[in-house]
């Protein structure tokens, strides 16, 4: 049929008017709605094809409502035959592992278990048990009691390591360990209480020749005018635990001399503990302008001698007579009192020289009396020599001071120190 006689039109809803028909087919009008109008034709006569074509194949006058019935009506067919099929296997299947599972049943895989478990738990009951002879628990039990029990290795060994008389023995190291510990006790023991014992009669000596010193320096501040305090247990300027410096000696002038006194076997000189950094400190410590220390024993090094001057720091060797530390006390008081002056020079050279005298006569005068305690006979003979020495050093002491004085003529002079 030509397309271009058939004539389609869409109407509203699902309608569409074939020529003279109208149908009201909203398959076939959703169809049409996907088609260009100009399809329209010749997808209505695609369709009038395939359905006659389809009425053909189905068979003309078979109804199609009766096809779907015999259909459902074989697979029912089919099902009930899977169905029955499937019981009888799960049926056979239930009945072959109810067997299985029977402990009655000797050839069950149930009983066969219970027989294994059986006789492995027989087995093992065998092992453990401690009456039988080859069982691990007996063996067990016996290697135990071999190790510890009596006699045992464990017993042995227990004995020889604690018998403090065995050689190489725990207990006897031990015990040689422990008596070597409190033998290096004692003898620690023994060598703090002789320090001590040291301490307490080094002490006793330092307070000795203090009660010497206060008496010379009395002495010497009787003569010249000066206060003397005694400040060895007293605090001073660099805190409450700051006790060096011996005495204090309050010249006349205004100055200030601070003596410390020392009777020790060896003084070192340089250092921080040095004896002219315990100067330094004293200085500090007591507010002085010039320091001395005397030495009770020729304790000092060898360059130091029995007497030398150290900036304004002096070092002398008196071991109580006196006459040295006098000399100190001197020299130290005529340059305090030179020290503020600034508008006429010393003759350094006098000075000097007085010095080396000093040193010189100090030198000879700790020799000679260290000669006379040694000595038993001659004693007057040298006592004069040393009456001598002492009244030219004391000279050369008061030289010294004029001198000072001399050359400010009254008014202020400055020092040239000698280290």
């Amino acid at each position: 049929m030509d397309t271009t006689q058939l004539s389609v039109t869409r109407s509203a809803g699902s309608v569409v008017e074939i020529g003279p028909f109208t149908v009201d087919d909203p398959v076939l009008a959703s169809l049409l709605d996907n088609q260009p109008a100009t399809r329209w034709a010749a997808t209505v006569l695609r369709a009038l094809e395939v359905g006659a074509r389809g009425l053909v194949d189905m068979g003309l006058g078979v109804n199609v409502r009766d096809v779907d019935d015999r259909v459902r009506a074989t697979l029912e067919s089919v099902l009930d035959e899977a169905r029955a099929c499937s019981v009888d296997a799960l049926d056979a299947a239930g009945r072959a592992l109810a067997g299985q599972l029977d402990p009655q049943l000797r050839s069950s895989l149930s009983a066969r278990t219970i027989e294994e478990f059986a006789a492995a738990r027989d087995r093992l009951l065998g092992q453990l048990d401690p009456d039988l002879a080859t069982s691990h628990t007996a063996r067990f039990v016996a290697s135990v009691t071999e190790l510890l029990g009596p006699g045992g290795r464990v017993e042995e060994t227990l004995r020889q390591a604690l018998d403090p008389d065995a050689d190489g023995s725990g207990l006897g190291r031990l015990a040689a360990a422990v008596d070597a510990r409190f033998g290096e006790l004692r003898d620690l023991i023994m060598r703090e209480q002789g320090r001590s014992d040291e301490a307490v009669r080094g002490t006793a000596k330092g307070v000795d020749f203090e009660d010497v010193v206060e008496q010379r320096l009395s002495e010497f501040a009787g003569v010249v005018g000066a206060v003397v305090d005694r400040v060895s247990r007293q605090s001073g300027d660099l805190g409450p635990e700051s006790l060096v410096g011996d005495f204090v000696v309050h010249l006349p002038e205004g100055g200030r001399v601070v003596v410390e006194a020392k009777n020790a076997a060896r003084i070192g000189l340089a250092g921080r503990h040095g004896i002219l950094d315990e100067l330094d400190r004293a200085l500090a410590n007591r507010a002085a302008d010039y320091a001395v220390c005397v030495s009770a024993q020729d304790a000092y090094p060898a360059g130091v001698g029995g007497f030398n001057v150290y900036g304004n720091r002096i070092l002398v060797v008196d071991d109580g007579d006196g006459t040295l530390l006098r000399a100190a006390l001197r020299w130290a008081q005529s340059a305090v009192a030179a020290a503020p002056a600034a508008a006429v020079e010393l003759d350094t050279g006098v000075v000097v020289d007085r010095l080396e005298r000093l040193k010189t006569l100090a030198t000879r005068f700790s020799s000679i009396r260290r000669t006379l305690s040694d000595m038993r006979g001659g004693i007057d003979g040298v006592r004069d020599q040393l009456d001598g020495m002492r009244c030219e050093l004391l000279d050369q002491v008061d030289d010294l001071w004029r001198e000072v004085h001399g050359a400010a003529g009254g008014e202020e002079v400055s020092v040239t120190r000698v280290a």
